[in-house]
């Protein structure tokens, strides 16, 4: 490792000595010292007090502190960045999912990454769409999979629309119906899937002037099914995410709400070369996974 200054001063006022600070540098006292020397030359300021039991940081040390943390912590993420540049070698993704792609999408594609490279290692984390923009807005997330029509400020590339169904159960009054407009959906007891501040259905109603009777507010679509079967409402579900509802009766709405889905990464120049790597994979390998399941419409990249 090349000395920094900044490596220099922390360690310093880690270990309070100069002695003990080239000690767990590896350089010399002299080394160190000029190194320090050469910072607070830079900063026109004495940035430590030099006593005989050791150094203690100054008033103008105090107050560049907080600064050259700051600069210490970029050079952390561009030395790391110097390494992932190197290749995928134990690279972590940090990767934003709703329930659709976590059952059909997602374990293909981290299948046949993890063959190329088998080092990097991911961390999904589960969450509704607004919630995955401000994580990528805040670093937290590398990518998220979202409803594109929920971003509003971080950049994605869209991959697949999806059309919702209303479910409803087969002794219902609207069963037997060949297609449900959202005016008659809205005049029964309602199940909501929750999906954060965004809601596809709910935003439909309200721009159809509709008062919808909401009665139950559901993050699984699973448990929504079993409280159709119920009779606790009837509900607006996404075709892709269903699956064992042959004792419901599933009904084309006439409205067409459709679903478009894309994946989204805050700042494509900042992120890591696994993140860069991975997206490309995603772009590349959504149609040929997706291409047989019937409920995805594929976007031609």
């Amino acid at each position: 490792m090349n000395l920094t200054k900044y490596d220099a001063f922390f360690k310093v006022l880690e270990t309070k000595t100069i002695s003990q600070a080239a000690k767990g540098l590896g350089y010399s006292q002299s080394a160190v010292s000029q190194t320090i020397k050469s910072l607070e030359e830079e900063l026109e300021a004495t940035l430590f007090i030099r006593q005989k039991s050791g150094v203690i940081l100054s008033k103008d040390g105090h107050a560049y502190l907080p600064y050259l943390k700051s600069v210490q912590a970029s050079l952390a993420n561009l030395r790391t960045k110097k390494q992932e540049m190197k290749g995928l070698n134990q690279a972590i993704l940090r990767i934003g999912t709703f329930t659709s792609i976590s059952r059909h999408l997602l374990p293909s594609l981290m299948k046949e990454f993890i063959e190329m490279y088998p080092n990097v290692q991911f961390e999904l984390y589960q969450s509704e769409y607004t919630n995955i923009e401000q994580q990528l807005l805040e670093g937290s997330l590398d990518l998220g999979f979202t409803c594109t029509d929920a971003i509003k400020e971080v950049q994605y590339e869209e991959l697949y629309y999806d059309e919702m169904f209303a479910l409803v159960p087969q002794n219902h009054v609207l069963a037997n119906y060949e297609v449900l407009s959202m005016e008659q959906i809205a005049k029964y007891p309602f199940i909501q899937l929750d999906e954060g501040e965004y809601s596809l259905p709910i935003k439909t109603f309200q721009n159809l002037g509709l008062h919808v009777q909401i009665k139950h507010k559901v993050y699984d679509d699973f448990t929504i099914l079993a409280m159709i079967r119920q009779n606790l409402g009837i509900s607006i579900l996404y075709q892709n995410a269903l699956s064992d509802y042959d004792d419901l009766c599933l009904i084309p709405i006439q409205e067409n709400l459709f679903r478009h889905v894309g994946i989204a990464y805050n700042n494509y120049d900042t992120l890591s070369y696994a993140g860069k790597t991975f997206l490309d994979f995603i772009l590349r390998k959504t149609p040929e996974i997706l291409k047989n399941k019937d409920s995805f419409h594929i976007i031609q990249i």
